[in-house]
C-alpha cells in the first residue's frame, strides 16, 4: 500500500472551477516526463469525494473503482495499481513497465503509451444491475463519467495535460486481473466493466 500525498486546501492551486474549465482542453500528445505523486494524489483524492446521486446509498458511497497504470510519477514505482478511496492508498498489483500495454489497451494510441499516468474507472455491474436493473448501466457510466471529469479538472488546475480515451474493454479488465476479474472455485468471472478512461501528462511542446 501506498498512502496518497495529495495537497492540502492551502497548497492546492488557487484557481476558480471557472477558470480551470476555460483552461482545460485534450492534450494531443504528452512529453514522457514525469508528474509528482503529490499531483497524481490530488487529482485522485479531489475527483472520488463523492457526487450527489439518488442511487448512491449511503451518500459518498461509490459504484466505481479507479485502476491505474503508472508510468512516470516521481517517487511512485511504475506499475499497475488499485486505488483504495476508503483508506487513501494506492495497491500496487504489478510492478513494470506497461507503456507497451497501456498504448495498446487504449485502441492502440501513442497517447496512453506516452502519458504519465492512466487512470481507469472501473464497477462490477453484476450487484449494480441486479439492484437496479438496466437502469444501472446508465448510473455507472455517469458516475465513471463525472470521475473522469472531475479528474481533467483537477489536472488543468494543476497545470497537467489529460485526455479522455476509448479503450479495449475486456483487455482491460484482464490487464488488473485476477483483482478486476476474480476466480471462484476455478471458473473465471466476468469482472469488471471500464466505464471511463483518463490519461495524464506534461503536455509536450509543438515543433514547427
Amino acid at each position: 500500500m501506498v498512502p496518497l500525498r495529495s495537497l492540502g486546501d492551502a497548497d492546492a492551486p488557487a484557481d476558480s472551477v471557472t477558470e480551470a474549465i476555460q483552461r482545460r482542453g485534450s492534450t494531443r500528445s504528452f512529453a514522457r516526463k514525469p508528474l509528482t505523486f503529490a499531483q497524481l494524489s490530488t487529482m485522485l483524492d479531489r475527483a472520488t469525494r463523492g457526487i450527489p446521486a439518488d442511487y448512491l446509498d449511503p451518500p459518498g458511497a461509490t459504484l466505481i473503482t479507479p485502476y491505474v497504470i503508472v508510468h512516470a510519477v516521481e517517487d511512485l514505482a511504475p506499475g499497475a495499481y488499485v486505488y483504495h478511496r476508503a483508506g487513501h492508498a494506492l495497491e500496487m498489483l504489478r510492478e513494470g513497465n506497461f507503456r507497451k500495454e497501456a498504448g495498446y489497451l487504449g485502441l492502440q494510441q501513442e497517447l496512453p503509451a506516452d502519458a504519465s499516468a492512466n487512470v481507469y474507472c472501473l464497477v462490477n455491474l453484476d450487484p449494480v444491475l441486479a439492484r437496479f436493473g438496466n437502469r444501472g448501466y446508465r448510473a455507472a457510466q455517469l458516475e465513471g463519467g463525472i470521475i473522469g471529469g472531475k479528474l481533467y479538472l483537477a489536472a488543468y488546475a494543476q497545470r497537467v495535460g489529460a485526455t479522455g480515451l476509448t479503450f479495449f474493454d475486456d483487455d482491460v479488465t484482464a490487464f488488473f486481473s485476477p483483482h478486476a476479474a476474480p476466480k471462484e472455485s476455478g471458473v473465471l468471472r466476468t469482472g469488471k466493466s471500464v466505464m471511463f478512461l483518463t490519461a495524464f501528462g506534461l503536455p509536450a511542446r509543438r515543433t514547427s
